[in-house]
């Protein structure tokens, strides 16, 4: 919790006071509201913005895409030798849309935006982003002329969804939405909402597969490591990750992924030459060494 302000530490635990069935207003408390029909945004009271669904930002019958994230394996890489358009890049991988020429931003975790508005504030107002109601809330906060002018996807979570109680992802209302298998999951249709796992790169992933495109790559997304810097971090200047507490539900995620591309006919790879996708038997692709 170190990178939340103080405010926002205590809006949490009053969330949590008011009970867990609605707890997730607080990614919204107090000055922002969606209207999911409409993807009106208003901040302040004021309109902000339209969102646009996930799949709109998608291209379609794409060859390939690609979700960069921000594994310490991507410094040895060349992910400047990604297509243009077709890379999702997720968190701190935004510091290399000079060089990639990005599909989309995504973010999901309101405390990279506090730590590193700087880096989100250089991105150009072309391209587009992908964001939870928190990262929202809280780049609204710091800056809401960011958000103007720019094309926004939301990324929601289908077991908290906005303006509704949290739900379990067994609720059979969620059938004909979700792909399950045991204790995974994953959304066949992000614009309703994506299964949230604890890495924002299953939530791009999960957009990504519904685009169906031919091939996708798995870049800087190492799972294996994360107590060491991100490839733009320095040492004794790390943000902190919940990867390992969570990493058997990651890992979950990702095999069901791996199962649903091969299904459909679609090629799943992993360019991180330690990546713990490897294991899951997703196969190495050596395009950016």
């Amino acid at each position: 919790m170190g990178d939340r302000p103080f405010s926002r530490r205590m809006v949490r635990l009053a969330a949590l006071l008011a009970g867990p069935s609605r707890a997730h207003r607080q990614d919204l408390w107090p000055y922002l509201a969606i209207a999911r029909d409409s993807g009106e945004v208003r901040w302040r009271g004021k309109p902000l913005l339209t969102l646009v669904p996930p799949s709109a930002l998608m291209p379609q019958q794409a060859g390939q895409l690609a979700i960069v994230g921000s594994g310490p394996s991507l410094a040895a890489q060349h992910p400047e030798r990604l297509p243009p358009r077709t890379a999702i890049l997720v968190n701190g991988a935004a510091s290399l849309s000079d060089q990639v020429s990005p599909l989309a931003v995504a973010v999901e975790d309101e405390r990279f935006v506090f730590r590193h508005i700087a880096m989100l504030a250089r991105l150009p107002s072309t391209l587009p982003w992908m964001l939870s109601p928190a990262a929202l809330r809280a780049v609204a906060e710091r800056d809401p002329n960011l958000l103007r002018r720019r094309a926004v996807a939301l990324i929601d979570n289908l077991a908290k969804p906005v303006n509704a109680p949290r739900r379990r992802l067994d609720d059979r209302v969620l059938d004909g939405v979700l792909c399950r298998d045991g204790q995974a999951a994953l959304s066949r249709d992000p614009d309703r909402g994506v299964v949230i796992v604890g890495t924002v790169a299953f939530s791009a992933l999960q957009i990504a597969l519904a685009a169906r495109p031919h091939h996708i790559l798995l870049a800087g997304i190492d799972l294996t490591n994360a107590a060491t810097p991100r490839f733009y971090e320095t040492a004794g200047d790390t943000a902190s990750s919940g990867i390992i507490a969570g990493l058997d539900r990651i890992l979950a995620g990702f095999a069901l992924a791996r199962d649903v591309a091969r299904n459909a006919d679609m090629g799943l790879r992993c360019a991180s030459p330690v990546s713990a996708l490897l294991d899951l038997g997703i196969p190495f692709d050596d395009s950016l060494s």
